[in-house]
């Protein structure tokens, strides 16, 4: 069982800490993990246990938990509205969907849209590889910014005088190294697209490009669009087509809309 433990988001940034402390308990839970002791939530969340305690309690009487008869804590029926609210916001609509598809058709890769969330990239919409072999990340998956394609080309699209500063909060909080980050950058910001090896993953690479505004309608955060898959597709031959490729694409999504909670 891997830990969410971190560092109080709210701590040092004005921030409310029972605040971020809350979410981290709910942040403890998953598909894969409906029902927790509380010793389970003090080793996911790295709070004291009479912390957990509490806010589990107020998180219970607020609907987002409940605890069973068997001292299980599980999530509540309060966060079914919330699961709908976020679905309607957050939906990639079906006709970039359906684009997205066929880009992933066409290259024989997983098709990605990413948006950035402080030092996280987050997956907002996908359409798997048809391969058996291919990337695997999911939807809401909130990824490092310290290396790989897409990470270089939403920070490209940052301004220049902000970079240095996410650079230096991105290390400080993910690891890496800050030059080659900075490089990575630099490259996207010039190509307009980015590609990466083995970088997040041995044996996984990456290509992004921009998701462009077009018309009146601009999204509230810059997106991107990218390809994942195995090292051995993304040949130096492969690499222009699928340039190409997911451009069009890109172009395509910017036209056709993104999910509603962007715009």
């Amino acid at each position: 069982m891997t830990s969410t433990a971190v560092t109080d988001a709210g701590e040092g940034t004005g921030g409310i800490r029972a605040v971020s402390r809350a979410w981290r308990v709910l942040r403890a839970f998953t598909p894969d993990r409906m029902s927790l002791g509380p010793a389970d939530i003090v080793r996911e969340t790295g709070l004291p246990r009479t912390t957990v305690l509490r806010l589990v309690d107020t998180l219970a009487a607020e609907g987002l938990l409940e605890t069973g008869a068997d001292g299980q804590i599980r999530v509540g029926t309060a966060l079914i509205a919330f699961a709908a609210f976020a679905d309607a916001a957050w939906t990639v609509p079906e006709a970039s969907l359906a684009r997205m598809r066929a880009l992933a058709a066409e290259t024989g890769e997983t098709v990605s849209l990413y948006v950035r969330e402080g030092h996280q990239r987050v997956v907002v919409g996908q359409a798997p590889s048809p391969n058996t072999l291919r990337h695997a990340v999911q939807q809401g998956d909130q990824l490092p910014m310290n290396v790989g394609s897409a990470a270089y080309v939403l920070l490209s699209l940052e301004p220049p005088a902000e970079r240095e500063a996410l650079v230096t909060g991105i290390v400080a909080e993910s690891g890496g190294d800050p030059q080659a980050l900075r490089d990575g950058i630099a490259h996207a910001a010039a190509a307009g697209w980015s590609v990466s090896h083995g970088q997040r993953e041995a044996g996984n690479s990456g290509l992004a490009v921009p998701v462009p505004h077009i018309g009146d309608r601009r999204p509230a955060r810059t997106v991107v669009l990218a390809l994942g898959g195995p090292t051995v597709r993304f040949t130096d031959e492969k690499i222009p087509e699928f340039v190409h490729a997911v451009r069009r694409c890109a172009e395509d999504i910017a036209r056709i809309g993104l999910p509603p909670a962007l715009y």
